[in-house]
């Protein structure tokens, strides 16, 4: 999986899904980002292990899961690219088209959006039918639930694939309509 994004959404979709056994590869377009986001990440689960909450072999291999994408080329073998960048659509819009020149042509490309249109976000891209939405709640780790939202051309194999990722990671997703 790839996240854009470092800041708090994107940590803690990372998080969510390197606990879960998933590699996860992190892009910030803010020079310096990622490696200050994944050391808040090892913190966070030094102080869980420290309660007891995850053993410290668990922490360990969950960070090994995690790597800076210095590039958005770093994506290119990911299956799912999940986007938790500012909530302006020109800038989602061009971040998804960069995207899909990188990635492969099966894989899928979603948004963290909560309050932008799906449908408006796929409109600027060659292949809208492998865009989605994929809207976690903060703390993501703790808010155990996703909503899954397709827009009118999204596939609905690429419905079932995010339905499915949520349920291995633990969260329940709900399938919504982008209204």
């Amino acid at each position: 999986i790839g996240v854009v994004g470092a800041g708090a959404m994107g940590r803690g979709i990372v998080q969510l899904f390197a606990q879960a056994g998933i590699p996860v590869r992190v892009h910030d377009t803010q020079p310096g980002a990622v490696d200050p986001a994944i050391a808040t990440l090892g913190d966070t689960l030094g102080k869980l292990a420290e309660r007891g909450k995850l053993d410290p072999e668990a922490v360990r291999a969950t960070l090994a899961r995690i790597s800076n994408a210095p590039t958005l080329s770093a994506f290119a073998d990911c299956d799912l690219v999940i986007e938790a960048i500012v909530e302006r659509l020109d800038i989602k819009q061009a971040l998804f088209r960069a995207l899909e020149a990188e990635i492969s042509a099966d894989a899928v490309i979603v948004t963290n959006t909560s309050s932008l249109s799906v449908t408006a976000i796929a409109a600027a891209c060659a292949r809208p039918e492998r865009i989605g939405g994929y809207h976690f709640f903060n703390p993501v780790p703790l808010m155990r639930v996703v909503e899954v939202i397709g827009g009118p051309r999204t596939r609905g194999d690429v419905i079932d694939r995010l339905v499915a990722l949520a349920r291995a990671a633990g969260h329940e997703p709900v399938v919504c309509q982008d209204i």
